[in-house]
């Protein structure tokens, strides 16, 4: 396979897992478990390329503070993994990680990581938020060049782009609403999110009532182009579960099916 296409491939499958939506309202009980993992197929037309996974590891503590170590809250951590098949790996291998601490009172974020390996290309960052200053520390550390560090002033509140997937969970969805959110991965962007229709859909993990929603960048987003379209089938229940998202990308469209709910 053409290292490109997997490349495009493996990136828009991240976009997938770390889309979601935000709508400021009352804070509702949160819809997901407190030890859930929902497994996903990814692949291109019917080239299932590898698997990815959400997964609710609990509440923890967590570090609030860059200027003072003792300062520390609760937080939801959320974990996501994208892994390239075996025979994916020859061409171009894939294993990437990212983590999320989340206040689900406050609706911000704490701590963002992300450990990508795909191909040559390695990436290590960190992304602190310290809500005491204002302030978001971004360490970013790409193999074969310099680490960079910046840091950011926090105006309001933002949340990474994996929390934001959850926050999606806890709002009523409505066809015909839209939604706005701020996201901050190493900057600041805001997207446009549509409630588009309701329909019934089959993917390995069953079939199941859902709402479609789209989102619209206003700017650049993370592995997406301004423009291109990105949709999310999400369980129209309390628990909203992504079951199958598709995305443009430039050669076509890829594709997540849900495979398992544990």
């Amino acid at each position: 396979m053409n290292r490109d296409l997997l490349k495009g491939l493996c990136a828009s499958l991240l976009t997938l897992l770390l889309f979601s939506s935000l709508q400021g309202a009352e804070h509702p009980p949160v819809p997901w478990q407190p030890q859930e993992k929902l497994t996903f197929n990814v692949g291109l037309g019917i080239l299932v390329a590898g698997d990815a996974t959400l997964e609710v590891k609990g509440i923890t503590e967590v570090q609030t503070s860059t200027q003072n170590p003792k300062l520390k809250a609760m937080a939801y951590h959320f974990v996501a993994t994208a892994k390239s098949n075996s025979w994916v790996d020859v061409f171009y291998l894939v294993r990437d990680q990212n983590e999320s601490w989340y206040d689900w009172r406050k609706e911000i974020s704490y701590r963002f990581e992300q450990h990508n390996h795909e191909g040559k290309y390695v990436l290590d960052q960190t992304l602190s938020f310290d809500w005491e200053t204002k302030h978001v520390h971004n360490l970013e550390n790409v193999k074969g060049r310099s680490p960079k560090t910046e840091d950011a002033i926090l105006t309001d509140p933002v949340v990474d782009t994996l929390a934001s997937l959850y926050i999606t969970r806890t709002r009523k969805l409505t066809v015909g609403d839209a939604f706005s959110l701020d996201v901050f991965s190493g900057r600041r962007y805001p997207l446009i999110v549509k409630v588009l229709r309701r329909e019934t859909i089959k993917v390995p993990a069953g079939q199941f009532d859902c709402f479609v929603v789209e989102p619209f960048l206003t700017e650049r987003g993370i592995f997406i182009q301004k423009g291109k379209k990105l949709q999310v089938w999400l369980t129209a229940d309390d628990r909203k579960i992504p079951v199958m998202m598709k995305a443009e990308i430039f050669i076509g469209h890829v594709y997540a099916e849900l495979t398992k709910i544990e």
